[in-house]
């Protein structure tokens, strides 16, 4: 899967939401693939741009518009909504991005006695540390990310952190020190029209129920992780591709589709994401094919919005509304008009 931005987190995230159930709306984060992601050079895009493009989604004349999302965007950029505003003003629903809630019914007391199997979820087994169970140019490279963005308090513990949620850490802090954002800003401002004009904010997240989710808890902490590739990759989406921030925002500001396209138009697996649905943990609990677990259930959901609401709004990853495989190849299948943008 690629992740230009959209999934709304990091996929170490969603580890830790293997222990919290009841987190909804809380969803499978985006961890960038290095073609596709955080590009950590100052960056200058001033002035009020246009705004975004938007692709038109309809079928016995309702209409569905759909707003692309990417990441990171600087943290100063302003765009004009106006048109956004405009259309969710006269919407019935707005859909959110696609993501994974994990849910479990275990009620208030049971979430008190979850909280202690909750303890060192993030942290490797047995008391290890990155230095023994990376390799030694992986960890080499770990090291100057880490003095570079992660220096005095801001790095504490992060030594003992399993790869996944280093590699959180460690993106989280590269974002705040390069003056960017992860691109949550422009779904606020969505979310903030939605609330003006009164109109229903809706997930469209796929949830999994745990059944115990503090054995889930307590099975993850020793569960073996192959997630070093996710640590790899986030570290070459922070270190190699500096030049890109720009350009994305930019292009995406303007709704430049050809300069976009560019930019995101190599598609890799997320190390993150494979991380966790290979795993022999993940099956015992069934979390497996996330990707597609998600993509279906963003689907019923926009079915759903297009076959009851005579016109509805929803965010997606700009990476799906780009990819020529993306979720709304699956629409055109299922009978439905996708326009494209007009230059």
């Amino acid at each position: 899967m690629q992740t230009a931005s959209r999934f709304r987190n990091t996929a170490a995230f969603l580890l830790a939401t293997l222990a919290a159930p009841g987190a909804v709306g809380q969803t499978v984060p985006a961890r960038p693939s290095p073609n596709s992601a955080v590009t950590l050079a100052p960056v200058a895009v001033t002035g009020v741009l246009p705004g975004p493009a938007l692709w038109k989604i309809s079928k016995d004349g309702h209409v569905m518009w759909v707003l692309g999302i990417t990441s990171p965007l600087p943290k100063g950029m302003q765009w004009d909504s106006t048109k956004v505003d405009r259309l969710i003003a006269s919407s019935q629903q707005v859909l959110r991005p696609p993501g994974m809630d994990i849910g479990a019914k275990i009620g208030f007391w049971g979430q008190l006695f979850l909280a202690p199997s909750m303890l060192g979820l993030k942290k490797l087994p047995d008391g290890e540390t990155l230095q023994q169970v990376l390799s030694p140019g992986l960890y080499s490279r770990w090291l100057v990310q880490k003095n570079k963005y992660l220096y005095g308090m801001h790095g504490w513990g992060a030594d003992r952190l399993r790869p996944s949620f280093a590699a959180d850490k460690l993106y989280r802090a590269a974002l705040s020190r390069s003056d960017l954002t992860d691109g949550s800003v422009v779904e606020k401002a969505v979310y903030s029209a939605a609330d003006r004009h009164k109109v229903p904010v809706e997930s469209t997240s796929f949830t999994l129920m745990l059944k115990d989710p503090r054995h889930t808890a307590k099975a993850f902490k020793k569960a073996p992780l192959n997630d070093q590739q996710c640590l790899s990759d986030t570290i070459d989406a922070i270190d190699q591709h500096f030049s890109q921030a720009t350009a994305r925002a930019n292009a995406w500001a303007t709704g430049d589709l050809a300069a976009l396209s560019k930019v995101l138009s190599a598609r890799q697996q997320d190390g993150c994401l494979s991380a966790i649905g290979g795993s022999a943990f993940a099956k015992t609990i069934g979390l497996t094919d996330i990707s597609n677990k998600i993509r279906q259930a963003w689907i019923q959901a926009a079915e759903t919005a297009l076959a009851h609401d005579a016109q509805s709004v929803a965010v997606l990853p700009m990476s799906q509304l780009m990819a020529g495989d993306g979720y709304l190849s699956v629409l055109k299948k299922d009978g439905y008009t996708v326009q494209p943008p007009t230059p």
